[in-house]
């Protein structure tokens, strides 16, 4: 059994095993938690277990400041099989999908890989994200691309508005002005097209989505 009655840290970054510190309940250990790591490990490649907790993935990620579990926890929550904790929190859709977290492990674990693995996970079990408007961004985005093998940044951004405010996000009056503004300068600079171009490759790319959106492109 792991309690997480400690005091809380000061600097996460000292103590590898404060992410087990945050609920203030016990995790009770049954020897299953690896089926998780090890059912990811066949499906993506991606091993945790190697992760000995030396916080490289969180000391190099620019937005972990920004995460309610760092990179290096998530990783640990992981091999401990804490999935309903981790598909409800809101790191994996702060990630940035920067990479630089994997780049800098010495094990060579594929720690932004396992973050849109996560996400991928949240969009297939039909769950609510913890950052619901980047989750939709994200979707509104592959969408557009499926449908025609590039971005046209008008449409992405009339889907994405609307979405969003059928789901309640009412933006403010300023911030709406301001996008109508910049829409119109760029509509003078014929930046911005009204009809979307669909794309000579819009077939292969839309293979790829599919190909490769069990593995978290999705997200």
């Amino acid at each position: 059994m792991i309690h997480e009655n400690a005091p809380p840290d000061e600097n996460i970054q000292e103590r590898p095993n404060a992410a087990m510190s945050q609920s203030g309940n016990a995790l009770h250990v049954n020897g299953r938690e690896s089926l998780w790591s090890r059912s990811i490990a066949m499906e993506t490649g991606i091993r945790v277990s190697s992760c000995y907790q030396c916080l490289r993935c969180t000391n190099s990620c620019p937005v972990s400041t920004f995460m309610d579990l760092k990179p290096h926890q998530v990783v640990r929550l992981v091999q401990l099989g804490q999935t309903e904790k981790l598909l409800a929190c809101s790191a994996i859709w702060v990630c940035l999908s920067c990479e630089m977290c994997s780049t800098y492990c010495p094990n060579e674990i594929d720690v932004a890989g396992l973050m849109n693995h996560l996400k991928n996970s949240v969009v297939s079990s039909r769950k609510r994200p913890a950052e619901y408007e980047i989750a939709a961004f994200h979707q509104i985005f592959l969408d557009v691309l499926r449908n025609h093998g590039r971005i046209n940044d008008l449409q992405l951004m009339q889907r994405y508005k609307w979405k969003t405010l059928i789901h309640g996000h009412l933006p403010p009056g300023k911030e709406v002005i301001k996008d109508l503004k910049l829409a119109l300068e760029l509509m003078k600079r014929k930046r911005l097209k009204i009809m979307p171009e669909r794309s000579g490759a819009t077939g292969e790319i839309r293979r790829l989505i599919e190909m490769h959106g069990r593995k978290g492109i999705r997200s």
